[in-house]
């Protein structure tokens, strides 16, 4: 039955009100939009080598100076231009090509004025951390360039304006502002970026459960359980289906979890490690110093902007 051919229906019990009239099915993609931190602030340093975060990375400067390097390209961050980088996307930043990672900076408030900071050899960062959930968070590695037009500029203006005034709670508004950016950036990918290493229902099936139990302990016997399948079999499917080992993606799923935690300045490191089913934080540090490149402590200092 097509489109046109509208099944009405009139009823007084609650249970059987239709919230589709037309009896074609339709399929709608999840997409699972969670914004970790929005941040608009004053940089003098932002030196950063073989940054990879499992997140997405959202930049937008209006001064001159900061500087992306990706893959033998450098991309200058500046008016007019947004960067959108998925997780997992080894870079490097600069801005007074100074050795080592080093990281100085402040929010940006009132009394601020965008020709002082240039002056002082400064540049303002807006920054937006997020994850979209499994199918959108594995692209292949790569930087997307975008130029701003009146839409983007005008919700870029209302980001900075409510970061200026009120970063802790943020309006429906401005939260909505924030979504919106995201999306219409999101919109402008190729289509064919966004297929999927796999549809398999076994692996998604376990994928769903690595993240709700991401704090438990997740042995392959287990989660191969979960999938109704030999542990041997299942290890190679997974393998297969993610491009990753299945212990290798329970870990960096804890790590994303503490990386959405480290932005809660009440919990300990401790607390974080034992939240994301790490022993101790010695192991929890270890990992996540070899999955982010920085140490818990200097990703909390920064947020790795």
């Amino acid at each position: 039955m097509s489109d046109s051919n509208i099944l009405l229906m009139h009823t007084n019990n609650h249970n059987d009100v239709k919230t589709d009239p037309s009896k074609v099915k339709q399929h709608f993609t999840d997409i699972s939009l969670k914004v970790h931190c929005c941040r608009y602030w004053k940089l003098s340093e932002w030196e950063f080598q073989n940054l990879s975060l499992p997140f997405w990375r959202l930049y937008a400067n209006t001064l001159n100076g900061a500087t992306i390097h990706f893959e033998g390209r450098s991309i200058s961050l500046n008016e007019g231009k947004i960067l959108l980088i998925p997780p997992y996307t080894s870079f490097s930043s600069s801005l007074k090509k100074g050795r080592g990672d080093r990281l100085y900076g402040s929010r940006i408030n009132n009394l601020d004025k965008l020709s002082d900071l240039e002056n002082l050899g400064m540049v303002d960062h807006l920054f937006i951390h997020f994850n979209l959930g499994f199918r959108f968070d594995h692209l292949h590695p790569q930087i997307f360039v975008f130029n701003t037009n009146t839409t983007t500029s005008n919700l870029l203006n209302t980001i900075r304006a409510s970061l200026i005034t009120e970063y802790r709670n943020l309006s429906v508004k401005q939260n909505l502002a924030i979504y919106a950016l995201i999306m219409l950036l999101l919109s402008d990918i190729p289509e064919e970026t966004w297929r999927m290493k796999t549809t398999d229902r076994r692996v998604l099936r376990v994928i769903e459960y690595i993240e709700q139990h991401s704090h438990d302990k997740l042995t392959n016997e287990h989660l191969a359980g979960i999938a109704n399948m030999a542990v041997n079999s299942f290890l190679r499917l997974f393998k297969s289906a993610t491009g990753s080992t299945l212990q290798k993606f329970v870990q960096n799923k804890r790590v994303e979890k503490a990386l959405v935690l480290m932005h809660n300045p009440s919990l300990s490191i401790e607390q974080i490690a034992g939240d994301c089913g790490f022993s101790d934080r010695q192991h929890f540090s270890k990992v996540f110093k070899k999955v982010v490149n920085l140490s818990p402590a200097q990703y909390r200092k920064g947020q790795a902007m």
